[in-house]
């Protein structure tokens, strides 16, 4: 399978998500089988204005990882296309955002908002394609709101201007991450696109995500917040693990984390250790970790977990 002229071993893929994505998760995804990783969004009004330098260590992005796709999130063309000069060396695909809903981002014109004006969302999208020689593809809602579902004549015309993949998230803006994913609109989408189509809603498991492949004859799935309590989601071995999986694991996030993060940030782990907590069937107080000030207390807490 192939997204442009990139490789993807795996249809099962990692989304990005903020304050996720750190590498060490991005790499145990890839050593759990993911097809793709991307980073977490980064605003074009963040990066525009950085050195290579900067631009190298912010996204940190390892060999093993790849193929990786860099995410970009805003409004103004120039910063944009800027952004893009800044990041493709890293980057093996550059992915556009309009699929965020968080009000912040909304009022500033960002992510989903661009739905509301889809002529100018091509124009900056063909512009983005023009700029690079690496594969644009797109992750977006399938709608401002339940009177407004455009995906359909959105990817026809972001197909168009050149994006080599669109990415479907099965909720209108206005959902935010509520109510019941459509797969009908995915389905829909993938009947009208030549192009790959990469369908992400509430897949908490791997036979879910082919049955969502299956139904809506998408190329890829896109897995968030199941893989963020569950990295092993992509890998068809893994689909049950028991508690010393789940334990090892954790421990190899932490060595990870060790070796390839330059933050040592005690709450990244403890989040990260946490969350991939979520199944492990234990009396002891999985919560306790979130008050641990240092990484190796966590690993000792990690280790001594029955």
């Amino acid at each position: 399978m192939k997204i442009g002229n990139v490789d993807i071993s795996n249809s099962f893929v990692l989304a990005p998500m903020a304050a996720v994505n750190c590498t060490s998760f991005r790499m145990l995804c890839k050593e759990n089988k993911a097809g793709l990783v991307y980073t977490q969004m980064f605003d074009v009004e963040f990066v525009k204005n950085k050195n290579r330098r900067e631009v190298k260590e912010l996204l940190n992005i390892t060999d093993v990882e790849r193929p990786v796709s860099v995410q970009l999130i805003g409004n103004n063309e120039d910063a944009i296309l800027k952004s893009i000069k800044k990041v493709e060396e890293f980057a093996d695909l550059i992915d556009f955002n309009v699929g965020c809903s968080e009000k912040e981002f909304l009022a500033q014109g960002y992510g989903a908002y661009l739905l509301n004006n889809p002529q100018l969302l091509e124009n900056i999208v063909r512009k983005m394609v023009q700029t690079t020689v690496k594969p644009v593809t797109v992750k977006m809602r399938i709608g401002i709101d339940a009177q407004k579902i455009i995906a359909v004549s959105v990817a026809k015309n972001l197909e168009n201007a050149g994006v080599a993949a669109v990415c479907i998230h099965g909720r209108t803006a206005q959902q935010k991450l509520a109510k019941k994913v459509n797969w009908t609109i995915m389905k829909q989408v993938k009947e009208k696109i030549t192009i790959p189509v990469i369908a992400n809603g509430d897949v908490t498991s791997y036979p879910q995500g082919l049955e969502l492949l299956n139904r809506t004859g998408c190329e890829f799935v896109m897995i968030g917040r199941g893989a963020r309590t569950n990295p092993w989601i992509f890998n068809p071995e893994k689909i049950q693990i028991d508690n010393s999986e789940v334990k090892k694991q954790i421990l190899r996030f932490i060595e990870l984390y060790t070796s390839y993060e330059k933050r040592c940030s005690s709450q990244e782990v403890r989040e990260h250790v946490f969350w991939m907590l979520k199944d492990y069937i234990t009396k002891q107080n999985t919560r306790a970790v979130l008050k641990m000030k240092h990484i190796q207390e966590i690993k000792m807490f990690v280790h001594q977990l029955s």
